[in-house]
Formats: C-alpha cells, structure tokens, sequence
C-alpha cells in the first residue's frame, strides 16, 4: 500500500507532488464508478489504502483530499470501519511472518495508520471505534528486527516523507537490522522469563455481561515474577486485570526507575505521572478477538540497563 516513492532519489517535495496527483486520479476513479454503475466498484483495500496515503500526505503538507474520505466511502458503499480493521489483521500478520520488500511495506502502512490515528479526530472524527485497532497495528510494526531489504525501504522512507514524532514510528526513525537485535540479545544475556508461559485457558475467555470471569481475572492476577536486570538491580513484576477491562502492571524494586518500556504482547502500557511505578492501558473498546488474545499475550518489560523481561 505504502511503495509509491522513487528509492534512488527520494526527494521529498517530488514524492509528495506525485502522491498528490496519484490521490486525485484515484478519487476521480472512484468517484466516476460510483456513478456510472458500469465498471467494477473499488474492493475495500482500494479505498483503504487511499485513506492511509492522503493521512500521510496531510502529516507531510497539510494539503490533501483526506476530508473526502467519508463521501468516497458513501459513494462506493464501503464499511470503513469494517474495512480498515480486515486491512489492520491482514498487515499484522504481514509483520509477523514476513521479511523482505513485505515487510518493509507493511511498516510503511503502519505508519501510515499512525498518520491516520493523528490527523481524523481534527477532520471527521468519524473513525474513534477503529483507533484501538490502529493503536495495534502501529505497535505490532514498532522494534521489528530488519533485514536488508526491509532496512532499504524504511530508510528511504524516513529520507523521502518528514513526518513529525507524533506520527514517526521509532522502527523508521532509528531502524534495528535483525543483526542488531542478536547482538544485543548476546550482551545481555537474551530475554529473561520471570514466570511460566503464561496460557490462558480456552474455557476462561467467555465473559459474563461483557466483563472478565472471575476465573479469567484469578489466572491473569496470579502471574507474577522478579528477576535482576543486567546492571544488578532487582526488577519485581505484579499484573492486575480488573473488572472493565483495565490492565495495571506495577513495577517494585531498585529497577522501577529505569523501566523504558511495558507491553501487552503488541499493546504499549503508558506510566502514571502520579504513581512512576505503575503502568497501565484499557482493552475495554478492542474487538473480541484481539482483546481475548492480549489477555493471553506476554507482558514484556524493557529496561535502560538493556535488560529484557517476559512473565
């Protein structure tokens, strides 16, 4: 969705003019088929991948036919929403099991979700029950280990679009080869398991009145683990899922103050200001599928020592 720049000469002016008219010859597509009735109606990866692009360029220049989006949508009778989930499913599993000009695509339109999830709430502000899905979709590409080819292509694409750091993801800004990632695994030691894996039984993700079961809140409460980190700090772990759906992870020991980075599999955990040592995200408003498998995910903990943490 995201290999429309020249990676020989990314100019960044050249490629936003180009998208610009590659936007509006697609508009005019979709617009013309809408009415005509004749040709074959756009599949909704089409319309999707226009969205992206145009949330892209409006980040770069602020000057885009992004706005258009919902009457793009109403003419070709597309479920954004709908659509924009399937594309986030389908792009997740790209950065899971891919490598290659693939994978460096597949962050490039994570990206561009990131774009999306910046500048819709000023447009429309139709797009709030697909956010969650982004927010995953963004985390999923973030710290992929690259190879050459997928190394090439996020490089020419931090040189070719300047996005600001609200919207650049840290795997385009500052990308890890799959080489980087093995050294430093070597130096410290690899990642550290501080319980068993974790495994959530099948028969614990049917939910009463759309909450967590008790059995489910008693298995996901009761993984706790410590560990050292590789300067010699102690790091003690403590997960607690409550009742709507709120995920709490505090941190203890000499380590709490050097935690960078907390994770349910793909979703970021954010720090309290009022409490440093406890960190948190809601899975109250995600679809049934990636909620139940989050709840089953590793908590994986980043520390400024180098020191990586699973429990």
């Amino acid at each position: 969705m995201s290999s429309d720049w020249n990676e020989s000469d990314p100019d960044p002016r050249a490629a936003a003019a180009a998208l610009r008219r590659e936007l509006a010859s697609e508009e005019q597509w979709m617009r013309r088929v809408a009415v005509s009735g004749t040709e074959e109606k756009p599949e909704p990866d089409d319309l999707v991948s226009w969205i992206l692009r145009a949330a892209r360029l409006e980040s770069v220049s602020g000057d885009s036919p992004f706005a258009a989006w919902p009457q793009l949508a109403s003419a070709v009778g597309i479920d954004v929403v709908d659509a924009i989930t399937k594309a986030a499913k389908v792009s997740m599993k790209v950065l899971e099991e891919s490598g290659g000009h693939a994978l460096g695509e597949a962050i490039g339109d994570a990206e561009d979700a990131s774009c999306l999830r910046a500048v819709e709430p000023a447009s429309t502000g139709l797009l709030g029950p697909v956010f969650p899905m982004l927010e995953l979709w963004v985390e999923a590409a973030e710290e992929s280990p690259l190879d050459d080819d997928a190394f090439d292509i996020v490089t020419a694409r931090r040189e070719t679009w300047p996005l600001g750091d609200d919207r650049r993801l840290s795997v385009v800004q500052t990308p890890l080869h799959e080489l980087d990632h093995r050294v430093v695994a070597k130096l410290h030691g690899g990642v550290q398991r501080l319980a068993p894996v974790f495994e959530l039984a099948e028969d614990l993700a049917l939910f009463a009145d759309g909450r967590p079961s008790k059995r489910m809140l008693d298995q996901f409460n009761s993984r706790k683990g410590q560990g050292v980190t590789p300067a010699g700090l102690d790091i003690i772990v403590e997960p607690v899922l409550d009742d709507w759906w709120d995920v709490f992870v505090r941190i203890k020991g000499s380590a709490s103050k050097i935690v960078r980075q907390v994770r349910l599999g793909t979703l970021l955990l954010t720090r309290l200001e009022e409490d440093p040592d406890l960190w948190t995200v809601s899975l109250k408003d995600l679809p049934l599928d990636p909620l139940t498998r989050l709840v089953g995910s590793d908590i994986a903990i980043k520390t400024t020592d180098g020191g990586r943490f699973l429990i």
